[in-house]
């Protein structure tokens, strides 16, 4: 299926980015709990997760590259996409530990790979066309709101259910990637590293000294939300809470977006990036802090600082790497991202945070965590302060 090649329409854009949190949404913030309600330990989930990790470092920067070597964004981008489908379906298979850990790696193989090529795509042809990359990933934020509100009072019942609904979600994403211009299979490669592996060579790969800090940040960052996230379900669960709970604090956090994404483009134009960066990631510390108090209220209360934490790291991160990357390297550079961010810092909070679960319990683990992350953020704040470069423009 091929189209012309005319520039890509502001909704197309959007139904991207809508698409890509909707099929998150349908599955994956009931991943955890689902396991859970079939007997495993904090510890196996925590391995389960981690699979998606270890993905992200070896598996996820070989389709990348291999985009980028090729110049075909819009093949491999929808490649991946409708892998993820196909792998949600072997969930079915059985509920044991051994069949979790067949279908979570199979996923892993895929489903890490979706969002940075397709945040290179939207990202890349909202900087060309002047679209606001805000307002395109609102639709994201919103979709997952309504999505995960509706969909965990369904699965309360037909927990399930997730994997179908998630695939099929995949698959109309797959085809909304396919009706893109073939110019998103034409575009410009780095021919003097065409030989080369994937290089994580900062200077080769970003215009900007700065990127250093950012990757610290998001490093840290999801040292935490990590943890939080891989467990918060976990512990509602193990509180007597049900998917229809777990429903309601998904929705909390992913409208506490809404605000932070209608400002983001001022905001990021206003302020120095990596600044507000490093502000997201010590109220993250913050935010995890407050689970500790071990009640929904408490639960809600932490997820209504999404937006102030995830969103202005995500955006923040992602458009300030999409703007210092070098030409032919715009998956590749948000690859380097996601290894950081949900490989390498995201394996040691799985590989860790369960076992510290296991031995001082829930609360005082939320509680130590995110005062490291608070700590960590002010000590990165201070060593950064008067170093970085004049900050480059988000779009």
């Amino acid at each position: 299926m091929t189209t012309d090649n005319k520039p890509i329409s502001f909704l197309h854009l959007l139904s991207l980015n809508t698409l890509l949190y909707v099929s998150i949404a349908l599955y994956a913030p009931f991943l955890s709990a689902y396991y859970r309600q079939h007997g495993l330990t904090t510890t196996q989930i925590g391995m389960l997760s981690m699979i998606a990790c270890i993905s992200t470092i070896f598996i996820q920067p070989l389709w990348a590259r291999r985009a980028d070597l090729t110049g075909k964004a819009r093949t491999y981008a929808s490649i991946v996409t409708a892998g993820v489908a196909a792998a949600l379906m072997t969930y079915y298979l059985g509920t044991s530990f051994q069949n979790f850990l067949f279908s979570a790696s199979l996923l892993a193989v895929f489903s890490t790979s979706v969002s940075p090529m397709v945040d290179a795509i939207v990202i890349r042809n909202a900087r060309e066309l002047g679209y606001d990359f805000s307002k395109i990933r609102l639709g994201g934020t919103i979709g997952y709101a309504i999505v995960v509100y509706f969909v965990g009072s369904f699965l309360k019942a037909h927990p399930s259910a997730q994997f179908t609904l998630a695939a099929v979600s995949y698959l109309v994403f797959a085809l909304a990637i396919r009706l893109l211009p073939k110019s998103e299979d034409e575009q410009p490669i780095a021919v003097t590293e065409k030989k080369k592996r994937f290089n994580f060579n900062l200077e080769e790969n970003f215009r900007t000294h700065d990127v250093i800090y950012v990757l610290l940040f998001a490093f840290v960052f999801q040292l935490g939300a990590g943890f939080s996230g891989a467990y918060l379900s976990v512990y509602a669960v193990d509180l007597g809470y049900t998917q229809s709970e777990i429903g309601l604090m998904q929705f909390c956090s992913a409208s506490s977006e809404i605000p932070i994404l209608l400002l983001a483009h001022r905001l990021f134009r206003r302020f120095d990036s990596v600044k507000l960066i490093g502000i997201g990631c010590l109220l993250m510390g913050i935010r995890i802090f407050i689970v500790s108090g071990g009640s929904l209220a408490f639960f809600i209360c932490s997820q209504l600082m999404q937006g102030v934490t995830y969103m202005v790291i995500h955006y923040g991160c992602s458009t300030y790497i999409s703007a210092a990357a070098r030409v032919g390297k715009a998956s590749e550079c948000q690859s380097i991202l996601h290894i950081v961010q949900t490989g390498i810092a995201s394996i040691l909070a799985y590989l860790f945070g369960g076992r510290l679960i296991e031995w001082i319990g829930f609360a005082p683990s939320y509680r130590l965590v995110g005062c490291a992350v608070l700590v960590t953020s002010v000590v990165l704040m201070f060593i950064m302060r008067g170093k970085t470069e004049p900050h480059t423009e988000a779009i």
